[in-house]
């Protein structure tokens, strides 16, 4: 069985079930969500950027090209704020919970 962790994403009030290796992005796409991108969860765009409000250390660390985008889209001291977080890049240990708008269900 492969270890999974609920991500609760408001304010659509979804909680997702992310495995390990997955991202958020992938675990919302999995279960019939569509996340706002752009690039396709390729860590170009900066859209499906996120705020962790609980359970930032459950995060795992961002990789050089998450860390290269968010420099990017949140220049200056907010792009070292572990609380934003791309969510095609984003994987986890532990529950989260995270806000991003435009969050909805595919019809």
């Amino acid at each position: 069985m492969t270890e999974s962790h609920p991500v609760h994403v408001m304010p659509v009030d979804v909680v997702l079930d992310v495995q390990a290796g997955e991202s958020v992005f992938g675990a919302a796409a999995r279960a019939g969500y569509s996340w706002p991108t752009t690039c396709g969860g390729l860590a170009d765009c900066g859209s499906c950027i996120s705020n962790i409000t609980q359970g930032v250390d459950h995060c795992l660390s961002p990789g050089e090209l998450e860390q290269e985008t968010l420099r990017r889209v949140r220049p200056g001291r907010h792009s070292q704020d572990p609380s934003f977080r791309l969510a095609c890049q984003l994987q986890v240990s532990g529950p989260v919970t995270l806000t991003k708008r435009g969050v909805r269900p595919i019809a």
